[in-house]
């Protein structure tokens, strides 16, 4: 296993993409000299200073100073830690816009609650790291990124600073969309869910769909599919692989239920979003 993640060369900025379940894992941070962050697709995190030590969870940036020696641990293997990483230095705008970039604070959490606006949020950060990866040389490289990453920045403050903007989730409702979000392989009934919550069945749908606007099953099946589309676009995973990460038993169910959400088989995303590059 790596020791070390993280972007340790001259090219700056940088980003990049890490999915690891059902095996613990351990690392030291491999770039001390910029900013970092962390945004947390699925799954928990851990990050032990000498002094503290700090989760993060499910649609949180964590954003991590320079210079504050650190390591990482996924804290439940069999749940995993997914996120986007990246490594920036604090620009003019964003020392304008935002009070986050004070290097005495060792880390930060801004949290988004807006579950479409995180996948809006991780596609910025793909973008970035498709770029860094297909255009590494080109003189114009770096404002690009830099850009790039000012504006997933700036989206996350702007959400992080108006969460009433969203309809209040009841405390039981946001333990069971935890639970979820963190793991959509798990296969899960509305049953199920509606007793990790203590509540009966018809209170859990009635109050889920107040917090949501959606019910369960929608709900779920919707998460399922927009991060489906963000593995068919991330990474070369099979098709058959993909449907079991985010939840779908059968394959063939998985393209039926696509192709109704996306237009396309989850095939024909992949191959679109490719030609597009």
């Amino acid at each position: 296993m790596r020791g070390v993640i993280g972007s340790t060369g001259p090219m700056m900025p940088m980003t990049g993409y890490f999915n690891s379940r059902a095996e613990p894992r351990q690392w030291g941070e491999g770039n001390l000299a910029h900013w970092n962050g962390y945004f947390t697709l699925r799954g928990k995190g851990e990050v032990r200073f000498a002094a503290e030590t700090v989760a993060t969870g499910v649609g949180e940036l964590l954003l991590l100073s320079p210079t504050h020696p650190r390591s990482y641990r996924i804290p439940d293997p069999q749940v995993g830690w997914e996120f986007y990483w990246l490594h920036f230095r604090m620009t003019p705008r964003l020392g304008e816009r935002l009070s986050w970039f004070d290097p005495r604070r060792p880390w930060q959490v801004h949290a988004v609650a807006d579950v479409s606006l995180r996948v809006e949020l991780a596609s910025q950060l793909e973008a970035a790291h498709r770029f860094n990866l297909a255009q590494p040389d080109l003189p114009q490289r770096e404002p690009i990124v830099e850009a790039l990453l000012e504006a997933f920045l700036l989206r996350v403050a702007a959400a992080a600073a108006s969460p009433g903007g969203a309809t209040p989730v009841d405390p039981r409702i946001e333990r069971v969309l935890e639970r979820f979000h963190c793991d959509l392989a798990a296969t899960v009934n509305v049953d199920q869910l509606a007793e990790c919550a203590g509540l009966s069945r018809s209170q859990f749908c009635l109050l889920f769909r107040r917090g949501t606007g959606r019910s369960p099953q929608v709900y779920m099946e919707d998460r399922r599919l927009e991060m489906a589309a963000h593995y068919l676009r991330a990474t070369a995973q099979p098709v058959a692989e993909v449907a079991e990460m985010v939840g779908f038993a059968n394959p063939f169910y998985f393209t039926q239920r696509f192709r109704r959400r996306h237009g396309l088989s989850p095939s024909a995303y992949r191959e679109r979003y490719r030609r597009s590059d």
